[in-house]
């Protein structure tokens, strides 16, 4: 009777958890993602950069979607946390 109860808290808080990871989780990882291929692509600087800065918005949006098909919010935020900690070695190394 107890974990009956309890079940549809911890539901709620993993759709919030998951919410949180789409819209804030997804935004470092567009921001690294975009100075990464800035950073690396053989192109001239000014091409890099327009390239990195217009990328942002539509890279995170399609990381918003595809964070959203996780199976749990934790899953998602551990996703994101680690692809952005490889990204940030990358572009900060």
């Amino acid at each position: 009777m107890v974990e009956a109860a309890r079940r549809p808290r911890l539901q709620r808080l993993d759709r919030a958890l998951l919410v949180t990871a789409t819209v804030l989780g997804s935004l470092p990882v567009a921001l690294l993602s975009s100075a990464a291929l800035a950073r690396f692509l053989p192109i001239s600087p000014d091409a890099r950069f327009a390239l990195g800065f217009g990328l942002v918005v539509p890279s995170w949006v399609t990381i918003m979607c595809c964070t959203l098909l996780a199976r749990s919010g934790a899953r998602a935020l551990s996703i994101c946390v680690g692809v952005s900690a490889a990204l940030a070695m990358l572009v900060f190394s």
